[in-house]
């Protein structure tokens, strides 16, 4: 690849109408002695100020370059990029050497050589953590920011905090002058995106930040960062086409969580991305599609490598489908395609929308969220997400009464509260079902505060793939949701059996909460959940296109440290109530499975009774 960005800059003609920047030596006077310098750090670059927009939000300017090797790929300093994503924190550095800095900031040390393009940390989540704009004093951990928990400590245990990444396979060159190291921008966005979804971008005209709660594109906001409006852009610059492959692959080789749900995972850990592509032609073609300059043919390649890492949900690289002409001029790869993305989530869009749903619906007679019949009470909890965040900042600052089901009705906390307070009241109900069947993840804030009032569980388990440490986040929980945490928590507790009930359809949170619970002693009963075992991590193309994937910074594990990928075995199994074939719009059919038992709660009643009195 480096060998392609020689070749690439001997040929591209560029006319520059700022000013050019390059190295002076004083030809008159040779009695001074120059300092040492590194060849490659003395390319000629033009310099510009853009603006800087924080959430919608004028934020003052930074200055871009750019290199006459590799003229639209924008590049930053690393001082000016940690002053972007933490405004008011600062960088020191000092060049050690012949293209060799140390860097320095509140989070840790960071030693770069432009000379051979490595870049050391010596504490790799401390040096790219933003969280302190969440929480003042927290760790770089999976947190979301809802005041009814609070981050208290994280324990580490095997790996290191010490990471190296070496650009130099990819192509990727970084430089330096006498007082500052500049990286290409979208590779300083990739080394700090985190789990929260702080999300920043740069187009060369402009630097766009998004504080991004983790689950939305944030930066979609701006209208030229928008999926529709960056399509519009048909042609890209050849350099930007083989940096933004270089970069995505040093992404997926490193910051990919390997869940163990792609078909090629054992190839990328043992070969990368590239080689992945490389070893056969439908690779290859893909590979010809992603450094394309048309925009077309480069989505074609963006869809067919959201196919290769399809994981199920967490990742996904791509928000369009392949081109009619891709599709006739290339039919395995659209079968596979086909095969990898479209049939599964039309299966599951399917099955939650088109039967699940009503068929609840028809078994229980209305749509509310909390259902009795005798000693056993169920609450159907359909997701983590959709918490109103801004009622509960208020009613944690004083300004707003607690959010409630009547006035946020589809807030999964005011759910679960009204749910368990009621059955709490009701001196007939002794068993509380939380219905995850169709429950596709979300938030694990409301994760922990639920498992926190329900078994006084306040930390859950991950694994880092980049630093290889094991992790347990442990978390403050105000259990009894009074705005306030104070000695009172301790005293929360319900006496009720709680059973969870689970199947195919409980993704993400959906399956990390069964997972907890049943390593805690709860019942789980139902089908086997439908994994999800990685938080998922935000990120920008180098040309702007938003992209999501399972990150390597947070793996879930169970209380062995097992990636729980592969779903969590009920304890109970419950049958469904029948399958059948059904013959999809989509040209396929599908099996697709009747959950009316999961919800009988009379059957409930004898599992949780038997599970609990042996």
């Amino acid at each position: 690849m480096k060998k392609f960005f020689m070749t690439l800059a001997a040929v591209l003609c560029c006319t520059l109408t700022m000013t050019v920047f390059t190295a002076c030596t004083d030809d008159n006077d040779n009695s001074v002695q120059q300092p040492e310098t590194n060849p490659d750090d003395q390319t000629a670059y033009t310099e510009k100020k853009v603006p800087v927009s924080r959430d919608g939000q004028n934020s003052g300017t930074v200055t871009i370059r750019f290199y006459e090797d590799m003229p639209s790929v924008p590049y930053i300093s690393v001082a000016d990029f940690q002053n972007v994503m933490v405004p008011g924190s600062t960088v020191s550095v000092t060049k050690t050497g012949t293209g060799t800095y140390e860097l320095k900031n509140a989070g840790g040390t960071l030693t770069v050589s432009t000379v051979t393009e490595t870049c050391a940390f010596d504490d790799f989540m401390g040096f790219t953590n933003q969280m302190g704009l969440v929480q003042e004093g927290i760790e770089n951990v999976c947190y979301d920011g809802l005041p009814y928990v609070r981050f208290n400590h994280q324990t580490l245990s095997g790996g290191s905090s010490a990471v190296n990444f070496n650009y130099s396979s990819y192509g990727i060159n970084l430089r330096g002058d006498e007082t500052a190291v500049y990286f290409p921008f979208a590779t300083l966005a990739d080394l700090y995106a985190d789990l929260y979804g702080h999300n920043v971008a740069c187009n060369g005209e402009k630097v766009v930040y998004a504080s991004n709660d983790g689950f939305e594109s944030g930066i979609g906001a701006d209208e030229d960062f928008q999926f529709e409006n960056l399509m519009k852009h048909k042609e890209r610059q050849a350099d930007m086409g083989a940096y933004n492959y270089a970069e995505l692959c040093f992404v997926i080789d490193h910051f990919y969580g390997m869940p163990a749900g792609t078909d090629f995972e054992a190839s990328l850990q043992e070969k990368g991305l590239d080689k992945t592509l490389e070893a056969d032609a439908d690779g290859q073609k893909v590979k010809q599609l992603l450094l394309s300059t048309n925009i077309d043919d480069y989505a074609d390649g963006m869809c067919m490598l959201y196919a290769y890492l399809y994981d199920g949900g967490h990742t996904r690289i791509w928000y369009g489908e392949p081109s009619t002409k891709f599709a006739e001029e290339n039919p395995p790869l659209y079968n596979y395609y086909d095969e990898r993305v479209a049939i599964p989530t039309n299966k599951k869009i399917l099955q939650l929308r088109g039967m699940a749903l009503p068929e609840r619906g028809a078994v229980f007679g209305d749509t509310k969220t909390y259902h009795k019949k005798g000693n056993t009470a169920i609450c159907h909890f359909d997701s983590f997400s959709g918490s109103d965040k801004q009622a509960w900042l208020d009613y944690y600052q004083g300004k707003g009464p607690r959010p409630t089901l009547a006035t946020s009705p589809k807030d999964p906390m005011a759910i679960f509260l009204d749910a368990l307070e009621q059955a709490a009241a009701d001196s007939e109900v002794k068993n509380l079902v939380l219905d995850l069947s169709i429950n596709t993840g979300g938030s694990s804030d409301v994760l922990m505060a639920m498992t926190s009032v329900m078994f006084d569980q306040n930390f859950f388990r991950a694994y880092n793939v980049i630093t290889g440490q094991k992790i347990e986040w442990h978390f403050d929980v105000d259990r009894n949701f009074d705005g306030k945490y104070d000695a009172q928590d301790k005293d929360v507790h319900y006496d009720l059996n709680f059973c969870v009930v689970t199947g195919p359809l409980s993704f993400s949170c959906g399956n990390l909460f069964p997972s907890i619970c049943k390593d805690a002693g709860l019942l789980v009963a139902g089908q086997k959940s439908g994994g999800g075992s990685c938080a998922v991590g935000v990120y920008r193309t180098a040309d702007g296109f938003y992209y999501k994937i399972s990150s390597a910074r947070g793996r879930l594990c169970d209380q062995h440290w097992q990636n729980i990928n592969a779903g969590i075995t009920p304890h109970v199994t419950i049958d469904y109530a029948k399958e059948i074939v059904y013959p999809y719009e989509d040209g396929h059919d599908y099996t697709l499975y009747f959950y009316q038992n999961f919800w009988n709660l009379d059957n409930l009643s004898t599992i949780i009774g038997e599970y609990y009195k042996n």
